[in-house]
């Protein structure tokens, strides 16, 4: 195996910033064109994309903004600048200005090049290397080109890249058995108690399901950028889970005299109760991590098996999320009580019933949770730093 070299990426890729359309001419006919909005990491999610009728432009020209499947693009301004989006869609598309296309140049492989992107360091990198710090941050593709890479020789580019391929694929097949997942439970969840619930019910709260338990007050001199004990604050929710990896970190002599109540344990929900984020839920995956809750983040602790499942979809439904937002105090910085969130509506159903349907929803989830532990994966950094080597190369 040959010698890991220092570069950077635009000694290795071009960084092309995508194409100037008329704001005028998106709609929703035509072409996909791809702005910011549609980079969700770790995909360019087309679904909700804007198209332009390209009659009026020469292809030629947009050529070079044309990516396909497997290609991918980053973020160059706003609040989601530095992420990486992957095209997972077998169709060809265009890209607009502040997205640029990261294209890997001759005796380069395109992969590894994007498994060397997609982590902490380069998130850092992004943010430490700004251009403009206005409203709206922007960074150029000259310094994105900045970025230093640890590069392999070419056959064990390939070599790594063709492993985290197949691990991507394996990703992208849990992600959509956990969407079907979730649809169904969501589908069940109104069967039970929307479509062929007895309008005569009397009116209860989720109280009956779970009480909302607060996270502890640990102090902001506490946090540490590394260790093995890592804290879950609001900024962790995200897309109905909970990010695990990119956390703060508290020391032993810390969590030595906080009660064990604030331990986090796989399948827990938490849900943010103040600032931007407040109604956001999310599901921790299966892990055996230790890990805490902050202040101002609620665990729902269930009353009976299933039972915060049955409160989750409740919560996140819009009936849910419009509570949440009518009920939350405050202008500059709303917040929610734990007996606020308890205090939501449900129906006051006999409770073999409600049990039975918690007991076929945690089947659901106990799935989805498992399927988001296999998500989580710690081979990659191993991998791309060199520290994990592949045989035969």
């Amino acid at each position: 195996m040959g010698e890991w070299i220092e570069c950077k990426l635009g000694d290795i890729a071009e960084i092309i910033p995508g194409y100037a359309f008329k704001s005028n001419d998106f709609g929703n006919t035509g072409t996909i064109v791809i702005k910011i909005k549609d980079i969700k990491p770790p995909s360019v999610d087309i679904s909700n994309a804007e198209k332009v009728d390209l009659s009026k432009y020469s292809l030629t020209k947009l050529e070079k903004f044309k990516i396909k499947k497997g290609d991918y693009v980053v973020a160059m301004t706003g609040a989601t600048i530095g992420k990486l989006g992957k095209l997972m869609d077998d169709v060809a598309i265009y890209v607009n200005q502040r997205v640029a296309i990261i294209k890997s140049k001759p005796n380069n492989n395109s992969g590894f090049i994007y498994y060397s992107l997609v982590n902490k360091d380069f998130d850092s990198f992004i943010q430490n290397n700004i251009d403009s710090h206005s409203a709206q941050e922007n960074i150029s593709g000259t310094s994105i080109g900045r970025y230093p890479i640890l590069l392999p020789p070419l056959p064990e580019q390939k070599a790594i890249a063709g492993v985290l391929s197949c691990l991507d694929d394996k990703i992208d097949l849990l992600h959509r058995q956990n969407k079907t997942l979730e649809v169904m439970a969501e589908a069940l969840f109104r069967q039970w108690f929307v479509e062929e619930a007895d309008e005569g019910v009397e009116t209860g709260t989720i109280s009956q399901l779970v009480s909302i338990q607060n996270g502890y007050a640990f102090k902001s001199s506490d946090f540490r950028e590394n260790g093995t004990n890592g804290v879950i604050k609001i900024k962790n929710i995200s897309g109905g889970i909970i990010n695990i990896e990119d956390t703060d970190f508290l020391e032993d002599s810390v969590i030595v005299n906080v009660d064990r109540r604030f331990r986090i344990e796989s399948g827990d929900i938490l849900i943010a109760m103040t600032g931007a984020e407040i109604g956001k839920l999310g599901i921790i995956p299966s892990t055996i991590k230790s890990l805490w809750l902050n202040q101002r983040v609620g665990l729902l602790k269930e009353k009976f098996k299933g039972a915060k499942y049955l409160a989750y979809l409740q919560l996140k439904s819009e009936y849910g999320q419009d509570y949440i937002d009518n009920t939350a105090t405050g202008s500059a910085q709303p917040n929610i009580s734990s007996t606020g969130i308890e205090d939501c509506e449900f129906p006051m159903l006999d409770s073999i019933f409600v049990k039975n349907c918690a007991s076929q929803i945690d089947e659901l989830y106990t799935k989805v949770i498992f399927n988001l532990g296999q998500i989580r994966d710690t081979f990659l950094p191993k991998l791309m730093s060199g520290e994990v080597r592949l045989k035969g190369i």
